[in-house]
């Protein structure tokens, strides 16, 4: 095996978008003869009801795996104005089915004009005159919220535009109490998974049921899917991406717990859509906690848990968590295009840094991942 084809593949996933998921020419499979039974939950204090397995409309878009969801009568998609043409893409999917869905999308602005008009143009691409929910996206500290940006959401809800307003982010401790504090906010959209574990977020997650606030979860199987690029540097192999009962499991296991009103996981497939949708149908078992018990344990040296234990640890400034979440879309999730792009928006000084020239990792993973091992190889690849 050529040691060079990661980076390669990375090289000329910068130099040249990847088309986005359109049809492929294939004959869609047959529809299945049972419809699949769909479980619905009340989102926080917005009453919208959702099925309890939404989609994540995501970068690359498949239209005929959307319209099979659509045809399913899943009602919860979520997309956003930095995905590229997913919006577009969404909105040729729902023309005649807008009042059976209900559609979430974000900015990633901070500025109060740049925030309005982003949902303005989301209205047109969309084809719509409102959003259910309108997020501002990846907010992980209270500082990527300020004043501005809180203002411009509430003019937004009051405009009747959106519905609803919330904001998606990585790290819930570090967000729950902002949000309640603004007094604003109907929904937070936050990773919560059996491999990144419940412990960290459960008492954040918790805190916001109680106050009324809708939780969609999100990565809710990444680490799941049996795409792992596994340790090392830049020849580690790349294994192919395989169907599996772990996602069905990771489902299943993530609406086990009430305080979830909705999951948005990224389908690609038919046979993958089918399957999580029996998440909504079947009870999690023992059986289900072994195998994730399983995967879990295998990743361990390889997959962030986000509990960002190691925030502000590295002396040279190296956002440990961030880095290793880049690398993650591309290990676990198979995206090149969001690997490169996450990890070249760092600063030119971050981008300088070379885990190799250090004797040893001054940050040491409390769940075992082998840090520098993973740092090095996300440098190798995309830096």
């Amino acid at each position: 095996m050529n040691p060079n084809r990661s980076r390669r593949e990375f090289l000329q996933a910068g130099l040249a978008l990847p088309a986005v998921g359109l049809a492929a020419g294939h004959p869609d499979p047959p529809m299945r003869k049972d419809p699949p039974r769909l479980a619905y939950r009340t989102l926080g204090r917005t009453g919208l009801k959702v099925t309890g397995v939404g989609y994540g409309i995501g970068y690359e878009p498949n239209v005929e795996v959307v319209g099979r969801a659509l045809d399913y009568g899943v009602n919860y998609y979520d997309t956003s104005r930095d995905y590229r043409e997913s919006e577009a893409i969404f909105a040729r999917c729902i023309r005649g089915k807008r009042q059976k869905i209900h559609i979430s999308t974000k900015s990633g602005s901070t500025k109060r004009e740049e925030i309005l008009r982003d949902l303005d143009t989301s209205l047109e691409v969309l084809g719509t005159d409102y959003v259910d929910v309108w997020h501002l996206h990846a907010r992980d500290t209270p500082a990527r919220i300020p004043d501005e940006a809180l203002e411009a959401m509430v003019r937004c809800k009051e405009s009747g535009k959106a519905r609803f307003i919330g904001f998606s982010c990585h790290n819930p401790n570090a967000m729950v109490d902002f949000l309640l504090e603004a007094g604003v906010f109907d929904v937070m959209q936050t990773t919560y998974s059996y491999a990144i574990g419940s412990g960290f977020r459960e008492k954040a997650v918790q805190k916001l049921a109680a106050a009324g606030v809708g939780v969609v979860a999100m990565k809710v199987v990444v680490a799941l899917t049996g795409l792992n690029m596994g340790r090392g540097g830049s020849g580690a192999p790349k294994t192919e991406k395989k169907e599996g009962e772990g996602p069905l499991a990771g489902i299943k296991w993530v609406l086990s717990n009430p305080a979830i009103g909705t999951t948005v996981p990224n389908m690609n497939s038919i046979a993958e859509l089918d399957m999580n949708m029996r998440a909504m149908a079947e009870p999690y078992t023992p059986a289900d906690e072994r195998l994730l018990f399983a995967a879990s344990e295998r990743i361990r040296p390889d997959y962030c848990r986000m509990c960002f234990e190691c925030d502000g640890k590295c002396p040279k400034g190296m956002p440990v968590a961030d880095v290793l979440r880049y690398l993650a879309y591309y290990d676990f999730s198979g995206s090149l295009y969001q690997a490169v792009t996450h990890y070249r928006e760092l600063a030119p000084e971050i981008r300088s840094i070379r885990c190799g020239d250090c004797a040893e990792c001054a940050v040491q993973c409390p769940n075992g991942v082998q840090i520098r091992d993973r740092l090095m190889r996300a440098q190798d690849l995309i830096a």
